[in-house]
């Protein structure tokens, strides 16, 4: 968690949708090192990729956490981190589960191997979705869609 909470500051440097596409790219990297250390038995690339993972994630998560965030009132907030806890949990939990149970088939390397092609997923996703918070990239296209749209109900008619 140290490398984490070291490499969230970084983030603050760039903006939300370029410091998760660092974050995320540093964090397969770190991967690709876990996979090459587990697979050699290097002990000294493990735990320098496992900082630069832990920095990675630290980056990425706190750049998404922003991006939430912008725009948000103080009430707004404890929703909204209520969905990240939960995600992140949700998301911690299932492939420890699943891996947990894959452990009396797989080896750790080839469980390793898959947690690295689900970094790999998600840096993939967060490169081709990641925006910055405030930038629409769609255009309304008629006075009946965008936010200063005139709102009618179905059935009424307009005099």
């Amino acid at each position: 968690m140290a490398p984490s909470a070291l490499g969230a500051p970084l983030g603050g440097r760039f903006t939300p949708a370029r410091a998760q596409r660092i974050g995320m790219a540093a964090f397969l990297a770190g991967w690709i090192g876990i996979i090459t250390a587990i697979a050699t038995g290097a002990l000294p690339v493990f735990i320098a990729a496992t900082l630069v993972a832990g920095a990675g994630q630290g980056i990425a998560i706190s750049a998404a956490t922003r991006g939430m965030l912008y725009g948000s009132g103080r009430a707004d907030r404890a929703p909204i981190f209520a969905v990240v806890y939960l995600l992140s949990y949700s998301g911690a939990t299932i492939p420890s589960l699943i891996s947990g149970r894959l452990s009396t088939t797989f080896s750790v390397p080839k469980i390793a191997a898959g947690y690295g092609a689900l970094a790999l997923v998600a840096t993939l996703f967060t490169v081709i979705a990641a925006r910055d918070p405030g930038t629409d990239t769609t255009t309304p296209t008629s006075d009946t869609e965008g936010p200063t749209a005139r709102k009618t109900t179905i059935g009424a008619t307009e005099e």
